[in-house]
């Protein structure tokens, strides 16, 4: 039985592809894949940059030294392996600039014959350093880099040849094989924790527990279901579950960093590598396929738009989610050729004018097109950072280990990407939902959405059999997008020890400037201005008391007494319109301390409504919405000096 529905999933995944193909003779444009070998350090340059280490970067190419400070912030928020992932680029790059530096200098001619004595003896030719290990005086770090090496090691993939089954692309280069030495650019314990907690001036840090941080926020509660997926659920956090969109742009740059630097961790300790590909990008700048889901974005938003999703793309979901959900062969039935080229002129030209109608369009048609509306994008939706990536899942151990891969994955995608993936996984999910009058299982689904996310290559070989190459290629693909279907509502979800890695960056940097600005104090000799700022600032609040800030609500303001048992539902909870009564709150919300009584007309006062969220702000975090299930004090207690600012969010 299962072996019929694996072959049935395999004839639906190749007549995707020939609809593929036959779209691509109708006009679809092909775009060229560049298969420039890059330079030697030029990929772990560019993985340092993206993990957030550019100024690492910068000095090693400049060819100069780290400070003790820049060294420390290298890895004073990340664990073991997270430190190692990174110190394994650094190395990595450190000795590819070195030897470059060594290539790069002129030899003088003294520097190679000594001066001839006046009794004429013949120069002595001096040797130059034997090995790096001379220049640095230290000695060397050997280190296993996975995705260093020589860019003649690296199988970078041509148009066709794309890497989509699952399986390794590169091999990792062990450097005592090849005789290169990759050298510690710092002598002392560069990458390790400080001992007894300091940073090296003596000032305590905040501990980042290994252990804590490795263990991922899900787990296990069932062994499988009827799908053959573990069935995985949050762990409960005192933080509450933390959604993607909760906090700031600046604090998800910090998660992002994380993000990579975790998952590079990950992938190292499985020897598994990826393929960043390198395309010449053929982007329109108008028009509504072939361009930039950014583009597209910045277009709608002068509109009036505040969506990360473009416009075009919610429509045609909406439209499916409308008339089309329970179709039979909804996504398998290809449209009519001519019809769907029509429908794309119209769309083009008459979609902003507000003239479109959708009437007309029927869920075949609408769903032949959004296929190609994904396919045509000039960066796919799981961009080309990412496109191989996915894949490399199915080599970790576990479900647990994929789970939490992808999860990282998500979080390194662009805003608009993964606004975009998200809105389209969930319309899936709904089509799976309906498979008993549509006729579209999971695994059905999984394989006709494989070839449209994941480029399947244009020109197939000849010499070999179809099931040979494309069979693999659906197996590896098919089983990503069951996973992203199926554990969507996990994989938009922000890991709370990232949040813990966030607070301590901020702690770091809250205390370098801290230091700065009483070196300043100490060189102006300013006493007295600082008596005065001191003098002034407020007192500090009572211990347990928060007061909760309402700037658009007749109730601006709000002293709360925290307990154990307080969610910030309870926090919101007295600045909302209570049944029969405009001020007194319900007394199951421990704690609330009225403000004293002032005038309010009730007709125009307003209240906080189900869409308002108790915010986090400052502190030792940028900005966050805070989980109304979160217990309060706990959070309290990790960020004292935060405000507590009631606003509106529509789409948590």
């Amino acid at each position: 039985m299962a072996a019929s529905s694996d072959q049935e999933g395999y004839e639906i995944f190749l007549k995707e592809l020939n609809d593929i193909d036959n779209a691509k003779e109708q006009g679809e444009e092909e775009e060229e894949l560049l298969s420039k070998t890059p330079d030697e350090g030029e990929i772990e340059a560019e993985w340092l940059k993206s993990a957030g280490y550019g100024f690492v970067v910068n000095k090693l190419q400049e060819g100069k030294d780290l400070s003790d400070d820049e060294l420390e912030a290298l890895t004073s928020s990340l664990t073991r392996k997270q430190a190692q992932a990174v110190q394994r680029r650094v190395d990595t790059l450190s000795t590819t600039m070195r030897k470059r530096q060594k290539a790069n200098q002129k030899v003088h001619v003294k520097d190679i014959f000594n001066n001839p004595d006046e009794q004429g003896q013949t120069p002595m030719v001096q040797d130059p350093p034997s090995s790096p290990d001379v220049i640095s005086n230290q000695p060397p770090l050997i280190s296993r880099v996975s995705g260093g090496g020589k860019g003649r090691d690296r199988p970078f993939l041509k148009l066709g040849n794309y890497s989509m089954s699952g399986l390794n692309t590169l091999e990792v280069q062990d450097y005592l094989d090849t005789g290169v030495k990759a050298i510690s650019f710092k002598p002392r314990n560069t990458f390790g924790k400080k001992k007894d907690g300091l940073d090296g001036r003596g000032v305590m840090l905040p501990v980042i527990s290994d252990a804590e941080i490795s263990d991922f926020h899900i787990q296990e509660v069932q062994s499988a279901n009827r799908v053959e997926l573990p069935v995985f659920e949050t762990k409960p956090h005192t933080s509450g579950t933390i959604k993607i969109g909760d906090i700031s742009s600046e604090d998800m740059i910090k998660i992002r960093s994380l993000a990579l630097i975790e998952l590079t961790a990950l992938f190292d300790s499985c020897n598994i590598t990826y393929s960043k590909f390198k395309r010449k990008i053929k982007s329109k700048d108008h028009g509504l396929f072939g361009v930039p889901l950014q583009s597209l974005v910045e277009q709608d938003q002068k509109r009036g738009s505040t969506s990360q999703v473009p416009l075009i793309f919610s429509m045609l979901i909406s439209h499916l989610e409308n008339d089309g959900i329970t179709s039979e062969g909804i996504l398998r039935v290809p449209g009519a050729v001519t019809r769907v080229k029509q429908l794309r002129h119209d769309l083009n030209e008459k979609f902003y004018s507000g003239h479109f109608r959708w009437e007309e369009f029927l869920p075949h048609d609408a769903a032949a097109i959004m296929k190609q509306f994904l396919r045509e994008l000039p960066v796919p939706l799981l961009t080309y950072d990412y496109l191989d990536a996915f894949p490399q899942i199915e080599h970790l151990k576990s479900s647990y280990e994929k789970l939490n891969a992808l999860n990282l994955l998500i979080l390194l995608l662009p805003d608009s990407h993964r606004d975009s993936l998200k809105l389209l996984l969930r319309f899936l999910r709904n089509i799976v939902s309906h498979s008993n009058e549509n006729k579209m299982g999971l695994n059905n689904v999984a394989m006709i959405m494989a070839p449209n996310l994941f480029l399947a290559p244009t020109s197939r070989s000849k010499t070999k059999t179809v099931e040979e190459v494309e069979l693999n290629r659906a197996a590896g693909t098919s089983k990503i997008i069951t996973m992203l279907i199926h554990y969507q509502d996990i994989l938009w979800t922000i890991p709370p020890s990232f949040i813990d890695q966030v607070r301590h960056q901020y702690e770091v940097d809250q205390k370098a400037k801290s230091r700065e600005n009483r070196i300043k104090r100490f060189l102006k000799k300013d006493k007295g201005e600082a008596y005065k700022r001191s003098s002034s600032q407020e007192p500090e609040p009572q211990e347990g008391v928060i007061r909760v800030q309402a700037p658009h609500l007749t109730k601006s303001s709000a002293l709360i007494q925290l307990d154990d048992r307080m969610t910030a539902a309870d926090v919101v909870a007295p600045f909302k319109r209570q049944a029969g009564s405009h001020d007194k709150p319900n007394s199951n919300h421990h704690g609330y301390k009225p403000l004293p009584p002032r005038f309010r007309n009730p007709d125009n006062a307003q209240f906080a409504e189900d869409n308002a969220y108790l915010f986090e702000v400052g502190g030792n975090i940028g900005e966050r919405c805070i989980d109304p299930k979160a217990n309060i004090l706990d959070i309290y207690k990790t960020n004292p000096h935060a405000e507590w600012i009631i606003k509106v969010k529509y789409d948590r």
